[in-house]
């Protein structure tokens, strides 16, 4: 078990683009004892397992459901004026995100770690974890379910990579994914067929949550989520999804 745990914090830190010295600082101990845990030197604690799995986007239990807190705390980072209730929550991640410079004491993101906030934010929070996301047999593309939608009164909102394409074209769409107010209402408008499996290419529809429909607009008469809520989710995603959030954050050319 202690392999297993150590195998595990050591593969979702290099896949986080994480130092030991920078998963130690974003939980709170000495990078020593990372370094420890991962060579199965020592057993961490169970809250402190919690802790680390936590912010490397893999949280304990059955579940293993995203954090939207975290992505709360992102959005608030870069936008104080957005009307999200700042939780325990919220606040526990400034707290872990201030220990690695990503935002100040008061929450505020740090001039030109925008991209690096919303990396951070993606990964706890991946698309695939969502707490309430429905999986669908791939078919119609975001464009032809966002249509659907918009016919049948249903209120969405496009993200990850589609969105990504719809503020600035960069490339295909692997992953068709919208947030709804009703998952199997929407589901039924677009004509969609429950996913039997979590493997390979899917349509997925997210139930509102308060925090990530919020700051929509309308592109090509398609409505969109906030750019920065795009950003988060497409690095959450999959594929080239990752690439088209470095876009749109600024970090790579188009």
């Amino acid at each position: 078990m202690r392999v297993d745990l150590a195998e595990r914090v050591s593969t979702l830190r290099r896949v986080n683009n994480l130092t030991a010295r920078q998963l130690a600082a974003l939980v709170g101990v000495a990078p020593t004892t990372v370094t420890r845990i991962e060579s199965g030197a020592v057993s961490p604690s169970f809250g402190l397992a919690q802790e680390i799995l936590a912010v490397l986007g893999e949280p304990v239990g059955l579940t293993g459901l995203a954090d939207v807190a975290a992505i709360a705390a992102a959005r608030l980072a870069v936008d104080s004026a957005l009307e999200v209730e700042v939780t325990a929550d919220v606040e526990a991640w400034w707290r872990r995100w201030a220990r690695i410079g990503l935002v100040d004491e008061s929450g505020r993101v740090v001039a030109g770690r925008n991209a690096d906030l919303m990396f951070r934010a993606g990964r706890v929070a991946r698309l695939t974890r969502r707490p309430g996301a429905g999986d669908f047999d791939t078919g119609p593309g975001a464009g032809d379910v966002a249509r659907a939608l918009d016919v049948a009164g249903v209120d969405y909102a496009v993200t990850g990579d589609a969105g990504a394409n719809l503020y600035r074209s960069s490339a295909g769409e692997a992953w068709p994914v919208l947030y709804v107010e009703d998952v199997a209402r929407a589901a039924g408008v677009a004509g969609l067929t429950r996913k039997p499996d979590s493997f390979g290419r899917r349509v997925t529809l997210i139930p509102f949550d308060g925090v990530c429909e919020l700051g929509r607009v309308v592109i090509d008469s398609v409505v969109v989520a906030a750019r920065d809520q795009v950003i988060i989710d497409a690095y959450g995603g999959i594929d080239r999804m990752a690439e088209q959030a470095d876009i749109l954050a600024g970090r790579r050319a188009g």
